[in-house]
């Protein structure tokens, strides 16, 4: 609270776990974890889902905006991040006649963490693409496109293309886009893949010490090479962002709702989308 953020978020919920809360294993609750939630060590701690004093999500992220502005002089823009759900769009409706309200971001169903249920993971949440579609062609029929930004996130770059699914993200609609599996493998020297996964974060066994709590295990971590290899990264995705991007005579800015360029060989997902389908 010493100096203003840029701005600031407030996570609702992810996509892997839209709504139902987490569960942190009890093997990865040693004494130290333990220590700092102030509970005894080796026991499961489930994260409750939304309070059931707050009548809605909607009221939720209503109050949590004015709370948090007013707390701020209202200087610094204030948004919710919410999982992709079919009550998007009831919160994105909200948000257009907040006048604190700085933006909205959503977690598609691949945004992941180690602390979600699998059927949580396997079964619930809604692709990003169409979620951030379906917002911003809502705003669009409200006059409102240019007034709420909407960041795009889950999944993002899972398979290593992370400009080219930033570019199609904003084309669909999205302001921005927010990942983090990709940065950990492309940056803190994480050892799996979408094709090739290592499959251990959850249990606390990271042979790279990136998701473990064991000193034998972590102290095989460099922060300050993973803090090169980030630059490193934003840096190679800012000039493929540009090289994309560029073509369409957006050299300076983003092409933000430009569905005129993109196009999919899936003619439902076409239909779905909006957008062209090409054979």
């Amino acid at each position: 609270m010493q100096e203003d953020p840029c701005a600031i978020e407030i996570k609702y919920g992810q996509g892997a776990k839209p709504g139902d809360g987490g569960l942190l294993m009890w093997y990865k609750v040693n004494r130290l974890i333990a220590a700092i939630r102030g509970v005894p060590a080796g026991v499961s701690l489930p994260s409750p889902p939304t309070h059931q004093t707050k009548y809605s999500i909607e009221e939720a992220v209503a109050k949590m905006i004015q709370s948090m502005a007013m707390a701020w002089g209202f200087r610094v823009p204030v948004y919710p991040k919410i999982s992709a759900t079919s009550t998007t769009l009831a919160v994105l409706n909200n948000l257009t006649r907040n006048p604190y309200a700085g933006g909205l971001a959503i977690d598609g169903e691949d945004g992941g963490t180690g602390a979600a249920y699998n059927v949580s993971m396997d079964h619930m949440g809604h692709p990003i693409a169409s979620n951030v579609r379906d917002a911003y062609l809502n705003l669009v029929k409200v006059g409102k496109q240019n007034e709420i930004p909407i960041f795009a996130g889950g999944g993002v770059g899972k398979n290593g293309n992370l400009a080219a699914n930033a570019a199609a993200l904003i084309m669909l609609g999205a302001s921005g886009v927010q990942t983090g599996k990709y940065l950990m493998q492309a940056a803190a020297g994480c050892l799996g893949s979408e094709r090739d996964r290592c499959n251990i974060c959850n249990i606390g066994l990271c042979p790279k010490g990136i998701t473990s709590q064991d000193p034998r295990l972590y102290r095989r971590l460099d922060p300050e090479k993973v803090a090169e290899r980030l630059v490193d990264v934003f840096k190679g995705f800012d000039t493929e962002l540009k090289k994309i991007v560029a073509p369409l005579g957006r050299s300076t800015s983003l092409p933000i709702g430009m569905s005129d360029a993109i196009g999919i060989a899936d003619g439902h997902a076409a239909e779905r989308l909006k957008i062209k389908y090409v054979v």
